[in-house]
């Protein structure tokens, strides 16, 4: 599970952020990794410097960032969403290429880009590898998305007959199918209007509409990927508030509450419950990364631009997910 988002202000601030819907938190928490960090790479053992510095949520493992969505000091961001049924990656390394494990394609990619032409002439001669970076940690089988300060944002797929990658018209992604079929599916839902429909005479009896939102009749409600890539397609392109990075934020949140996986409503056959675990809205022009928690609906901030970004040190701010309630009496 899960719903990814771009979304530009009236202002030009750029936002990208998703919902993280799995069965269990991580231990996730907001990481910025700076320039010139060393990290490795578990294909071939080479130890590899960032160019740029970046923010994200991620888990740190003996030091090495393992990112899920983020955003680098270019204004480049993007972010990894469940492809099971469909993502398959390479078992070994190809010589002549560039190799590296799937789990590492987010911060291999804003570590050292600045934008998506970049990324796009640099996927030509990349592998991603199924070879985790610790054997309790296998690669996730994921498709990502990938915006940046023009506005664009791509879907790369990396399935059994080789890696695709889509320009993204929507700036929504979700889960499987591929994102191909899930821009077909839209074509059922032309008939969704923001308006309220006007009042339609039947025989003898004019109608009038009842109450708001008729205009979304067969809009689809469930939790599954198509219905909420349509939900979030219909949702941002709804957005009549976002003017600047505070109000921005907001709107985008907002979105994404609209397409919120609650815990209990759905529930795997072993029994695990699928919920959103949280939310990120990341302002690409500040470098702000903002996330609420399921159990903390405050929003929190990390910016990259108070950070030294030169330092030689992963720098990991406290996961806020515990309630934080304001009591005014």
């Amino acid at each position: 599970m899960c719903t990814g988002l771009s979304l530009t202000t009236k202002d030009g601030k750029h936002f990208f952020g998703r919902n993280l819907d799995v069965p269990a938190s991580y231990g996730q928490s907001v990481h910025i990794i700076p320039r010139n960090f060393n990290w490795l790479n578990v294909v071939n053992g080479e130890t590899l410097a960032s160019k740029y510095a970046c923010i994200g949520m991620g888990i740190v493992v003996d030091n090495h960032p393992l990112l899920f969505d983020a955003v680098n000091e270019k204004g480049l961001a993007g972010g990894g969403l469940n492809f099971t049924h469909f993502a398959k990656f390479n078992e070994n390394a190809i010589d002549g290429k560039t190799n590296i494990s799937a789990s590492d394609f987010v911060y291999w990619a804003l570590s050292n880009f600045a934008d998506l032409n970049e990324l796009r002439q640099a996927l030509e001669n990349l592998v991603l590898t199924n070879i985790p970076f610790e054997h309790e940690l296998p690669v996730a089988g994921l498709h990502w998305m990938f915006t940046d300060l023009s506005g664009r944002s791509i879907v790369i797929e990396n399935m059994a007959d080789g890696m695709h990658i889509h320009e993204n018209p929507v700036g929504v992604l979700t889960n499987d199918p591929t994102f191909d079929w899930h821009l077909t599916n839209l074509r059922q839902y032309v008939t969704l209007e923001k308006a309220t429909p006007a009042p339609k005479q039947m025989g003898d009896l004019l109608l009038h509409p009842y109450g708001h939102g008729l205009g979304m009749c067969g809009i689809p409600g469930d939790g599954s990927p198509a219905a909420r890539f349509v939900r979030t397609v219909f949702f941002r392109d709804s957005i009549v508030e976002a003017n600047d990075e505070i109000s921005g934020v907001t709107a985008f949140l907002n979105v994404l509450t609209g397409v919120t996986v609650i815990k209990g409503s759905e529930v795997d056959p072993d029994g695990s419950m699928n919920y959103t675990v949280y939310k990120s809205a990341m302002c690409q022009e500040s470098g702000t990364y903002y996330y609420t928690d399921y159990y903390n609906r405050r929003i929190n901030a990390v910016k990259l631009s108070n950070a030294n970004l030169d330092s030689k040190e992963i720098t990991s701010f406290p996961y806020q997910g515990e309630q934080d309630i304001l009591f005014q009496n």
